[in-house]
């Protein structure tokens, strides 16, 4: 019988260390990836419990509408002027918006060749609000004393805007990373009309958070987070530790259980583990009646 080749001791003491190393390090990085980044404020919660308004507070949201749905486009006169854009935050202010919360850039707005920046909403700390009580969910968003606008009558009013989320529970809004600015999804919004006569915005748009019992908004992401991809790393290197592992010592003559690579380690490690929690939960140490004497 061919004499079995011997296993190097520090090779497997090495390689042990290396894995307990890499694993503390990543329960460490998952556990501290599981925080959210995003902490709401006193003044700035969901109008509810069951809704979530973690993604659309992030950075400023943008979308572009056709003339008819602008300020300062004529009645009955669709397309007739240029074509306006909306940008918006919710629970802040906007940049270079005179302190507003929601902003409107068009062309031509007042019949002079230029581009008009107006106020379309003042800043609201918390503009959330339920509108609806039914099953399906549904909150409200509410902007007020925008900029003052003169109506083509002549007189004149103070703009505003009501963005109302309806329930989908497929329609995540995920802001972009690095950029405060991030496009409302085209195919969520469903209503956008300016009323000439209040001066106010009316949109309707569909977002996951706005449904009731649901799994947060923010539970779908573009990307990988920094646990996620190291959990991924962990396992594939754990699968060509033993399959590198096994192949070397089948190289090396070794048969059944001593394939394993570290095999005794791997063996026992079930028996230490339940070793310590007996250790641990049972073991008194012994008391002694006096001192030793000097």
């Amino acid at each position: 019988m061919a004499a079995r080749a011997k296993r190097s001791t520090h090779l497997e003491a090495w390689s042990v260390m290396i894995l307990c190393v890499w694993g503390s390090g990543l329960i460490a990085t998952t556990t501290c990836d599981d925080v959210k980044h995003f902490t709401a404020t006193d003044s700035c919660q969901p109008p509810a419990m069951e809704f979530d308004i973690e993604n659309i507070t992030k950075g400023s949201w943008t979308f572009t509408e056709k003339s008819k749905n602008c300020v300062g486009s004529v009645d009955g006169s669709a397309g007739s002027l240029s074509n306006c854009t909306y940008t918006m935050a919710f629970c802040q202010m906007l940049p270079n918006c005179s302190s507003g919360s929601m902003c409107v850039e068009t062309f031509n707005a007042t019949g002079k060749n230029d581009t008009t920046k107006l106020v379309q909403g003042g800043y609201v700390a918390n503009p959330f609000s339920v509108t609806d009580t039914s099953l399906n969910g549904g909150f409200l968003a509410r902007f007020t004393k925008g900029s003052n606008y003169t109506k083509s009558n002549g007189t004149w009013c103070q703009l505003s805007a009501d963005i109302n989320f309806e329930c989908n529970r497929m329609q995540y809004w995920v802001p972009y990373e690095g950029r405060e600015t991030t496009s409302v999804p085209q195919n969520a919004l469903k209503l956008v009309k300016f009323d000439k006569e209040r001066c106010q915005l009316q949109v309707t748009v569909e977002y996951a958070g706005a449904c009731i019992s649901i799994t947060p908004a923010t539970a779908i992401s573009e990307t990988l987070s920094a646990g996620t991809v190291l959990i991924i790393i962990f396992f594939v290197s754990l699968a060509v530790y033993f399959s590198c592992g096994i192949l070397i010592n089948l190289l090396r003559g070794f048969h059944g259980k001593d394939l394993l690579p570290q095999s005794e380690f791997w063996t026992q490690l079930p028996v230490l583990i339940a070793d310590g929690f007996l250790f641990t939960c049972c073991c008194k140490t012994e008391e002694k009646d006096g001192y030793d004497s000097i």
